[in-house]
């Protein structure tokens, strides 16, 4: 891994437009909790954690191009790891069987915190967990697709097998999972003795946002980041230059999982909850919906388009349940019409010089 973390390190460039666009909706977020209701400042923050969800997928598959639909498995597995220990910190006096075994776990006849379980009690391993956890799991997955030179559909042939298989096992693992409903009633997050209040947790999904989108730039504008492109226009021809492209994916699509598992832990004391629902088909596509529509190998493409298509699911919902219909029509109207997303309505020479060239050279 030498020889990637060598190309990261190469990155030096910070384009002057984007970083004024960047600030300009950093000081929009900021400012949005303070003239917004409570239900719409917890929606910003949970469309928030979706939009870096997006980048984690642009991150393989508009850089890389590998098309995965288990972007959710990790998402949930970070989940997991954090409504555990929200869980099992839960007051004896919350659950209903008045004692500090989760309520679904009594309900399937355990009788004490199984090993694997307990150390989740602790914040600081869960928080190692739930990055740890989805980056580990992305790591012995990728190890085993890329070092046998699967490529192509049969990487989102895989990637759609783990996501069906883990949905099944997670509904069908009740005692240990909560089965169907989930992780459902957990504590509220304290950090040093502190509470954190709704409006806090806002501000900590929006500080990890910003350090994604600003991280993800710098890491996409290195060197590392025209490899990556390289590998998705020609894979065998960078592998004739020397380049060990096994390890350049692992790297990316073990990042992203990390990312994406994060996301997941953050989103437990912001919702409450976490459930299999997030593991299955269906969350995966929706993830691939927002980086096609809002544009591959953007970054801000995908990050504005969750948002976005977020806040249409909402209204829509009030009106009718079929919103996924609406946003299938939105997908048909780009791919016929933006097959490069929402950002390439934008005017060429908003782009930077840089990016310019690195498209050229593609």
């Amino acid at each position: 891994m030498a020889e990637v973390v060598g190309r990261i390190r190469q990155a030096n460039y910070v384009p002057k437009r984007w970083l004024a666009t960047s600030l300009v909706l950093l000081l929009i977020f900021t400012i949005f909790p303070f003239v917004a209701g409570e239900f719409q400042t917890n929606l910003m923050a949970k469309l928030l954690l979706f939009g870096t969800l997006g980048v984690s997928l642009d991150l393989v598959w508009g850089f890389t191009g590998i098309l995965s639909f288990a972007h959710g498995v990790f998402f949930t597995l970070g989940g997991y790891a954090m409504a555990y220990y929200l869980k099992l910190n839960l007051s004896a006096t919350a659950n209903n069987y008045g004692g500090t075994l989760p309520d679904f776990m009594v309900w399937n006849g355990l009788k004490e915190l199984p090993w694997f379980i307990a150390p989740l009690q602790y914040f600081p391993v869960a928080v190692l967990a739930m990055v740890v956890l989805p980056a580990g799991f992305a790591y012995l997955i990728g190890s085993f697709i890329f070092r046998s030179k699967v490529s192509g559909v049969y990487i989102t042939v895989i990637t759609l097998a783990i996501s069906s298989a883990l949905t099944t096992f997670f509904v069908s693992q009740q005692a240990y999972t909560g089965g169907t409903n989930g992780i459902t009633d957990v504590s509220k997050l304290v950090l040093f003795g502190i509470t954190v209040p709704p409006v806090g947790i806002y501000f900590i999904i929006l500080g990890f946002a910003a350090v994604v989108m600003a991280g993800s730039w710098w890491l996409t504008q290195s060197n590392f980041g025209l490899i990556l492109r390289s590998i998705k226009e020609n894979e065998q021809r960078i592998s004739y230059l020397g380049y060990d492209v096994a390890n350049f994916k692992i790297f990316i699509w073990t990042l992203s999982a990390g990312i994406a598992g994060i996301a997941g832990g953050l989103f437990v004391p912001l919702n409450k909850f976490i459930s299999p629902v997030y593991l299955a088909v269906a969350f995966g596509t929706q993830i691939v919906i927002w980086v096609a529509v809002g544009g591959r190998g953007t970054l801000f493409g995908p990050f504005i388009a969750a948002i976005l298509l977020g806040q249409v699911q909402n209204s829509v919902d009030r009106i009718t349940q079929d919103w996924q219909l609406i946003v299938g029509v939105i997908l048909m109207i780009v791919v016929l019409f933006l097959p490069d997303g929402l950002m390439s309505l934008l005017p060429k020479k908003f782009l930077s010089k840089k990016s310019n060239q690195l498209s050229r050279s593609e």
